[in-house]
């Protein structure tokens, strides 16, 4: 269980602060239950709420900054998402950014970043889609990474980049 003061990964918000635990004042809600209410470090004024004890995967502790180093040091490792059919690619990025683990996130990182420089190179635009898990996946991940290392969020790609040696 965390407490109020905990820094925690939301499935949807990326890095969060638990700001209360407390139950919802909000009509026909059960008055017993009780939920953390959480602040996206990203976005202070806005509130989420999730049930204690929920059972799900959508809350987390953040990594740890050994852990960070070693998921970027094994980056040039890590497998694509190789999907062909568009629709069914949409669905394991998708699939990729609800399962809030690192590695996963870091995998859409990759395989959509890929897909960009192969399209540019061919002279054309990157897909809304690929443009659109990128961005999610860069957010809900770096941010996490930007706590556990101490690095600012917008400069997370070059730090990546720098320490697995990309141009």
């Amino acid at each position: 269980m965390f407490k109020t003061g905990d820094y925690v990964v939301h499935k949807n918000d990326g890095l969060c602060v638990i700001t209360d635990i407390s139950t919802l004042d909000i009509p026909d809600c059960d008055k017993t239950k009780k939920y953390y209410f959480l602040t996206p470090k990203d976005c202070p004024s806005s509130r989420i709420y999730v049930a204690v004890g929920s059972g799900d995967s959508s809350l987390r502790t953040p990594i740890s900054e050994s852990d960070a180093l070693a998921l970027i040091d094994s980056i040039p490792e890590l497998d694509e998402i190789t999907v062909e059919n568009e629709k069914q690619r949409q669905h394991a990025y998708s699939q990729a950014l609800v399962q809030n683990n690192c590695v996963e996130l870091f995998r859409l990182i990759k395989t959509t970043s890929e897909r960009k420089r192969e399209r540019v190179r061919k002279g054309r635009s990157a897909t809304t889609v690929d443009e659109h898990f990128l961005k999610s996946a860069r957010h809900a991940l770096y941010s996490e990474l930007s706590y556990a290392l101490g690095v600012d969020e917008d400069n997370m790609t070059e730090f990546i980049d720098a320490r697995i040696h990309l141009d």
